[in-house]
């Protein structure tokens, strides 16, 4: 009884993770993609803006790479739950890994933001700094997609 009630938390646990996937626009901003009105505002030089894309597609191509892991691990443990053959210790592993995959994504993202900084001149790192602290805060996230309606709203205007 014990035992299966274990495994049914695992699994709900297990669910609950599969389902919450981040959004198309959430990801295209993880991957850098959502860069263009910070590059517009930092106003690089063309040697700094190859460097930002250098850098950025570094970070891209790690993330696709880890990402595509976690799904690998994903599968196993749906075709795990599928055929009703819950390996215990091997579910949790893949969880471990997914979780160890998912901060490594997010520290690639840090590494990414540092390298970048490190380019910058001074007025530059001003700006990306308040990148940074848009990014890493809910509600700043959500001012920061208002304000890009807002200025998709007025080009259109014009």
């Amino acid at each position: 009884m014990k035992k299966s009630f274990v495994i049914s938390v695992l699994l709900l646990v297990l669910s609950v993770s599969l389902i919450a996937q981040p959004g198309e626009k959430m990801k295209r901003m993880q991957m850098g993609m959502g860069d263009k009105p910070i590059l517009a505002k930092l106003n690089l030089t063309p040697e700094q803006e190859k460097q930002f894309n250098d850098i950025t597609y570094d970070h891209q191509k790690k993330v696709i790479d880890l990402k595509s892991q976690v799904e690998k691990n994903r599968l196993e443990l749906r075709k795990m739950i599928n055929e009703k053959n819950i390996d215990e210790k091997k579910l949790l592993d893949l969880t471990d890994a997914n979780n160890k995959l998912q901060a490594e994504m997010k520290a690639s993202g840090v590494k990414r933001w540092i390298a970048i900084n490190k380019m910058l001149n001074d007025d530059q790192k001003e700006i990306w700094s308040k990148h940074l602290g848009i990014m890493g805060n809910r509600e700043g996230m959500r001012g920061m997609m208002k304000q890009r309606m807002k200025e998709r709203v007025q080009l259109k205007m014009r």
